[in-house]
């Protein structure tokens, strides 16, 4: 990778929305010099199909890289299921590290990558998609020196992904339709590259953490400051990061939340354990209830009881049903950003 100093690193970020939005740009993307591009598409493990989707309309070879491989021009590396891919000096990492905005792989590790590794030489593109995976991800190629171009929101399927990155580095090189995103990448990477920037250490900190280096509470120490809010999936302390505009979180085990990826996975988890209460109340409405049947002497102190629960049942149905609108109401607003 050292010896072009070219625009020729692109990396490519999706979720709802972001497939239909990827065709389109590389059916309109035609390359007048050499590229390296790089794909994370949000996606479930069983999802296995998507390399001869897009190697259709791609004008580059498309594969699913292994690790350690080593990097080639004219070539599209698709992320992988379950594991985040990130690059190095000349080859690729796919690293099973803690998950970043509720998804592995995830944006922003692959985009921190092209900051640390590529510098003036990378551009971040992000397209549809929901809540603001690629926004901290997208400053930090910024602040490296690299580009970010985002599919108009107005073109989006899911406009979130794209407003969350254009309020995190506030002008991105290119607001546009993806198939003039295509245009536009095609002739960007014939430009040469400015000398590479030094790289601010806390990208590389969080780099070298979400591929399982260094994760610990102290090195984590210089990333913010400890919250009162604990993960939601490992129960950990959060750090609070000020990233410029965005509020981040990280744990010390590595988890890593925006502000809205960290409001969505605590509603998904309040869901969970309303849930788990309301069935905990349903087996003892049941239980007593049939205690009453087999136990005459205490019949009425029994079915006292499983009145009492029922109505606990009821009260958590109504809570549950209370959070579900509330929780729609605050997807339907577009709001990420937690300000």
């Amino acid at each position: 990778m050292s010896g072009h100093r070219k625009c020729d690193l692109i990396g490519i970020g999706g979720s709802a929305g972001g497939l239909p939005a990827l065709i389109d740009l590389l059916e309109n993307f035609e390359p007048q010099g050499d590229a390296t591009i790089f794909v994370v598409i949000h996606r479930a493990a069983e999802s296995e199909h998507l390399v001869p989707i897009i190697a259709r309309a791609s004008p580059f070879e498309v594969c699913e890289p292994a690790e350690g491989e080593p990097l080639r021009p004219n070539c599209l590396y698709l992320g992988g299921t379950d594991a985040h891919m990130t690059i190095a000096q000349d080859h690729i990492h796919l690293r099973r590290g803690p998950r970043e905005n509720n998804f592995r792989p995830a944006i922003d590790p692959l985009f921190r990558s092209l900051a640390v590794f590529g510098s003036t030489r990378a551009t971040g593109v992000v397209l549809s998609g929901y809540l603001d995976d690629g926004a901290a991800g997208a400053r930090a190629i910024l602040r490296s020196g690299g580009r970010v171009v985002v599919q108009d929101p107005a073109d989006a399927i899911s406009p979130s992904m794209p407003r969350a990155t254009i309020s995190a580095v506030g002008e991105p090189d290119l607001i546009a339709p993806t198939g003039q995103i295509g245009e536009h990448l095609g002739e960007l990477v014939t430009r040469d590259a400015e000398p590479a920037r030094e790289v601010d250490p806390d990208i590389r900190l969080e780099l070298m953490i979400s591929g399982l280096e260094k994760a610990s509470m102290s090195s984590e120490d210089g990333l913010g400051e400890l919250s009162p809010y604990n993960c939601p999936d490992c129960n950990g302390v959060l750090w609070e990061i000020e990233d410029g505009p965005l509020l981040r979180f990280r744990c010390h085990t590595g988890h890593a939340y925006s502000s809205g990826s960290l409001s969505h996975r605590q509603e998904q988890m309040l869901e969970q354990r309303l849930f788990d209460s309301l069935r905990a109340c349903r087996e003892r409405a049941h239980y007593t209830k049939k205690m009453a049947e087999r136990d005459p002497t205490r019949a009425g102190l029994w079915e006292a009881k499983a009145k009492d629960h029922e109505e606990d049942c009821t009260l958590l149905e109504n809570l549950i049903q209370s959070q579900q609108r509330k929780s729609s109401d605050i997807e339907g607003s577009g709001d990420t950003t937690g300000r």
